[in-house]
């Protein structure tokens, strides 16, 4: 599974209306040891709180597929739309598809909110807006030629949107360009074809997205400094002729696409269109033209470089940024790798009081696999990885026995200290729906450190604060087997009697249960 895996599971989170942070998700995918697997996507997708299920269907039972879903097909995972007995795939009509798929489907839980999942503002419509009014104003400033100036705005506009999303692809990013446009089999485009294809070597030292780039970049640039300047004549002049050396590569660019890797780029062809348009409309609309001065030369000369050294950034700052994901994902395969991590689980200490049965308890009392938690409420640590132990709880319920301790010490003389203890023992131990001591100390976490939040903290809860005396006998409980078994700080895990190691992240905690279930 690769680009064409990624690009079907974050169409279908899109269709359902589910975001997430889309340079995030794809380093927690290929920083997964099982990468490109199934199982890395499901597990990339459970990093981000999105509840997903696979199954395995027979072609007898294909009645009960949803209307949505994503599909194993040749090895890849596709977005399926299931309406009215149509079936399309990533959006082209599916043929054969119950004689391509590999009955195995992926779904996500839908119709609620994901933590951490919500759209994050995007300034990019701010950036246009910006570049909108500009170029407004521009056309506003002189009035001169206006018809040839508006044709240059809005083709180097749409020029330079589509050599940036260029750019993009060829450096493996997404793109707002839709999957079904840049490759499509009717169509016969492949944009990542024409873009990464090393069949033809000049293509290997030139990056035809990068000059595209420059071309435009340095246009808009130009024409801002002669626009206000109100010498746009100059700028005519110069792309009158200059547009006739972007021909050869766009006759290079088409020839390739046509002759050698057979396959069509519509990103390619726009760019192309563009620069067509421009040098037509400046040989047919007549305008004054300037003689060439030092001062035109060096506004020339400004713009242009200033548009370099801008890329030459730009490819700095994506190379840097490159080399870090791939030292994150190494590094991220290597932590998650479970031998590895069992490895070092053994040579931890262990405990010498292995008697759970003063904990807080969750999960499957019977069960013969214990994750054992302690912790302390005013532990801001805790408050980090406590999200990932209610995932953990949640999900784990019917296999795992969950322990949870306080790290309590009771001779301190801190009244307000003592008394949280006590409320929340309370609300364990008075509570008829147990996961209500859970909530509770979420949002205890939530409200520690301002005191005046927490009036509603107390009232909310303050029906189950009746006799601290059995509250304060089962905290004694826990300070004992907290001291007997030495553990010092919080928030801390033993996975059966070994402790979780210091080398691990908290929140890595969660690659590895399912493996530690399934052991024999």
């Amino acid at each position: 599974m690769t680009l064409k895996s990624y690009t079907a599971v974050i169409n279908y989170l899109d269709y359902n209306r589910i975001y997430i942070d889309r340079d995030e998700f794809g380093l927690q995918l290929e920083g997964h040891p099982d990468f490109p697997s199934l199982l890395a996507f499901s597990d990339a997708l459970s990093f981000f709180n999105i509840e997903n299920y696979s199954y395995r269907i027979d072609n007898d039972e294909k009645d009960i597929l949803p209307e949505d879903f994503l599909a194993l097909v040749e090895g890849e995972l596709a977005l399926v739309n299931n309406k009215n007995n149509q079936l399309t795939i990533n959006g082209s009509p599916a043929h054969d598809f119950f004689g391509k798929w590999e009955n195995i489907i992926l779904v996500v839980e839908k119709d609620r909110e994901f933590p951490g999942a919500k759209p994050k503002f995007d300034y990019t419509y701010i950036n246009w807006g910006v570049f909108i009014v500009l170029f407004l104003f521009l056309l506003a400033y002189d009035s001169s030629d206006l018809t040839l100036k508006l044709i240059f705005v809005v083709t180097s506009l749409i020029g330079f949107i589509f050599a940036y999303e260029a750019y993009r692809k060829t450096h493996g990013k997404g793109t707002f360009i839709p999957v079904g446009v840049c490759k499509s089999e009717y169509l016969n485009t492949d944009c990542d074809m024409v873009f990464n294809s090393k069949k033809w070597k000049i293509f290997n030292t030139i990056d035809l997205s990068e000059i595209s780039l420059l071309f435009f970049t340095s246009q808009l640039a130009c024409f801002v400094l002669f626009s206000l300047s109100k010498n746009i004549e100059f700028f005519f002049s110069v792309y009158q002729y200059g547009l006739f050396a972007f021909i050869p590569i766009g006759f290079l660019s088409l020839f390739y696409q046509v002759f050698v890797v057979k396959k069509y780029c519509p990103v390619c062809m726009i760019i192309i269109i563009c620069v067509i348009i421009q040098l037509i409309a400046s040989n047919i609309i007549s305008f004054d033209r300037k003689n060439i001065g030092i001062g035109t030369t060096t506004l020339f000369l400004i713009g242009f470089f200033s548009s370099l050294i801008l890329l030459l950034n730009l490819r700095m700052k994506n190379e840097n940024a490159q080399k870090n994901e791939n030292i994150i994902k190494r590094n991220l395969k290597f932590r998650r790798n479970y031998l590895f991590f069992k490895n070092n689980l053994s040579l931890q200490k262990r405990l010498v009081n292995t008697d759970f049965s003063g904990a807080f308890v969750y999960g499957n009392d019977r069960a013969d696999r214990n994750l054992t938690f302690v912790t302390n409420p005013f532990c801001k640590h805790c408050k980090e990885f406590y999200p990932v132990f209610l995932k953990l709880v949640k999900r784990y319920a019917d296999e795992l026995r969950i322990n949870i301790f306080f790290d309590i010490d009771l001779s301190r003389d801190d009244q307000d200290n003592r008394a949280v203890h006590i409320n929340l023992t309370n609300i364990y131990i008075n509570s008829e729906d147990k996961t209500e001591f859970l909530e509770a100390l979420s949002n205890w976490y939530d409200v520690q450190g301002y005191s005046k939040n927490k009036n509603g903290w107390y009232k909310k809860y303050s029906k189950y604060f009746e006799s601290s005396k059995a509250a304060l006998n089962l905290l004694k409980g826990h300070e004992k087997w907290v001291r007997s078994n030495g553990v010092h700080f919080t928030p801390n895990l033993f996975l059966n009697d070994m402790e979780y190691p210091l080398q691990y992240e908290r929140a890595d905690l969660e690659y590895f249960i399912p493996e530690f279930l399934s052991e024999n």
